[in-house]
């Protein structure tokens, strides 16, 4: 077993301008304390490895939470029937992530379908790129620490005592290990027609978009309110490691995650954004801009389902 690389949390410092318009008392930005994950099974099983072709490495050592954590291993539809479509409030879009490695060959094959999800309506992939295969001779060049603390967290909030690249997340709940376009299209629809626990509307005023966020229903939970900024396309050369000499295109690459608010959603959520302002020039005049809103785990850090993704460009 190849041990677990320690990684340290860097978030970007540059953030768009964000002014919360209205606010509760039990919304606030600051950071809460991470819950205390040192309870739990210590017997827990490691994840074996899965038959399909992947690069696999075992997690951290703490115990895992045993209080009834829904796992991202789910691959069932939702119980609930879906809405009539008349019914449903407006739609955004899907957001598949995959966690890959430029140093990972079994990476490629998850990458490329990537491409091929951004062309579809409705679908927005993410591209997290992981450093702790970085060690196996080629730095991966879009690779934070903080991206492989995300794939980890989604590991212990599904009991999970392993990471591996390729892996691909649906909408924060739903996990698949070199899926087929059926079975992966499968996933993606089932969540197309879930009933919305959330009602997003949206307008521009003065160069601005003026969002309001609206539970449909107790969301149970903290709401991560975050931008993310992410690159459309990059041709990458790499020159070391198991994918020496290849040349290989990664579509949506996440740049960068910062929080926006924390969210109780016993009430709406009002943002003013403006894009462009802060930190101008830190990077690539093509970065697109996400808001990413997510819940967390009933009373934990970890991430949960993502309620919402608002495309800002």
């Amino acid at each position: 077993m190849i041990g677990f690389i320690p990684m340290q949390r860097r978030f970007p410092t540059q953030a768009l301008a964000v002014a919360l318009l209205l606010a509760v008392p039990a919304m606030g930005i600051a950071q809460q304390a991470p819950a205390d994950l040192n309870a739990g099974d210590v017997n827990a099983p490691v994840i074996s490895a899965p038959s399909a072709p992947m690069r696999l490495i075992p997690s951290v050592d703490a115990p895992m939470p045993d209080d009834g954590f829904v796992g991202v291993n789910n691959f069932a539809a939702t119980d609930l029937p879906p809405p009539a479509l008349d019914a449903l409030p407006p739609v955004t879009p899907v957001v598949v992530e995959l966690f890959t490695s430029q140093g990972c060959s079994s990476c490629p094959p998850a990458d490329a379908m990537m491409a091929k999800l951004a062309d579809q309506d409705g679908v927005l992939p993410l591209s997290f790129h992981v450093d702790y295969w970085d060690y196996l001779g080629w730095a991966d060049s879009f690779a934070r620490p903080e991206f492989s603390a995300r794939q980890e967290a989604y590991a212990r909030a599904a009991g999970e005592r392993s990471v591996y690249t390729p892996q691909l997340i649906v909408e924060g709940v739903d996990t698949a290990v070199s899926p087929g376009p059926a079975q992966l299209m499968g996933l993606i629809e089932a969540h197309q027609m879930s009933p919305a626990l959330l009602n997003v509307q949206r307008r521009k005023q003065d160069g601005s978009d003026l969002i309001e966020l609206m539970p449909l229903s107790d969301l149970e939970g903290q709401v991560d309110v975050s931008l993310i900024r992410f690159l459309p396309e990059r041709r990458v050369e790499v020159r070391g490691g198991e994918n020496d000499g290849r040349f290989i295109t990664y579509t949506n690459i996440v740049l960068g995650m910062e929080t926006l608010a924390k969210w109780d959603g016993s009430a709406p959520l009002r943002l003013n954004v403006r894009a462009g302002q802060a930190g101008e020039g830190s990077f690539p005049d093509d970065t697109r801009h996400v808001i990413l809103v997510q819940i967390g785990l009933a009373g934990s850090e970890l991430p949960g389902a993502i309620l919402a993704a608002i495309e800002l460009d």
